[in-house]
């Protein structure tokens, strides 16, 4: 199911934004010799994008878990879903501060203890929300997602689920496609491209397709 490929993708990205922040916590503010990051002001607002972009691929996976997954696993009962949407609401505030941390770090300056200490603790939050990111998508593939097998969904409805899970994640199958399945393995991004082909939604396949080449 696609939930579990998107799981997949925001786990990769997470994974790389840890490894990111742990480098740039060693240098301390000094740049690191690649040229194509310049200065180290610069690789600040590039790290505050890709987090900007991981950041709305998040918000846009829960919000379709919210609603169309959980309702949906609502109706055959009730309450199924409550500890899931309880995780959601503790990790928004927590996801947001993070990018406030990230904004607050691009100005100061570069080097300073404050700047260094500002990177220790940016880390530190990074790494427990991907922690607490992979408990949480285990706990769903292992709890939730199996139970949308036991819905016994006709080809009909899963085909109007899978529109609606589409639909509500516009930016993530727009401008942000090729920031996402650059966090799925080649075989897993087809998958996922056959998912949406079976909706019918060529232009969109086609759109999906000129990100990825471009």
């Amino acid at each position: 199911m696609e939930v579990a490929l998107q799981h997949r993708s925001v786990v990769w990205h997470l994974e790389r934004m840890v490894r990111w922040s742990e480098d740039l916590v060693t240098r301390g503010g000094r740049r690191n010799g690649d040229p194509t990051m310049g200065s180290a002001r610069m690789e600040a607002r590039k790290f505050g994008k890709s987090y900007s972009q991981l950041l709305e691929v998040m918000v846009e996976h829960a919000q379709m878990e919210e609603r169309v997954v959980f309702p949906l696993l609502e109706t055959a009962e009730r309450g199924l879903c409550k500890a899931a949407n309880e995780e959601h609401g503790r990790d928004l505030p927590v996801m947001n501060g993070i990018r406030e941390d990230i904004k607050s770090i691009g100005v100061l300056d570069t080097g300073s203890h404050d700047y260094r200490e500002a990177l220790r603790n940016l880390s530190t939050r990074l790494k427990s929300l991907l922690e607490r990111s992979k408990e949480h998508f285990q706990e769903e593939e292992r709890d939730l997602l199996p139970l949308m097998e036991a819905l016994e969904l006709g080809k009909d409805q899963q085909l109007r689920v899978l529109e609606q899970c589409i639909d509500v994640m516009q930016g993530t199958h727009s401008h942000l496609f090729s920031f996402f399945v650059e966090g799925l393995l080649p075989r897993e991004a087809m998958r996922y491209l056959d998912l949406i082909i079976s909706c019918k939604e060529e232009k969109l396949v086609a759109s999906m397709l000129r990100r990825i080449i471009e």
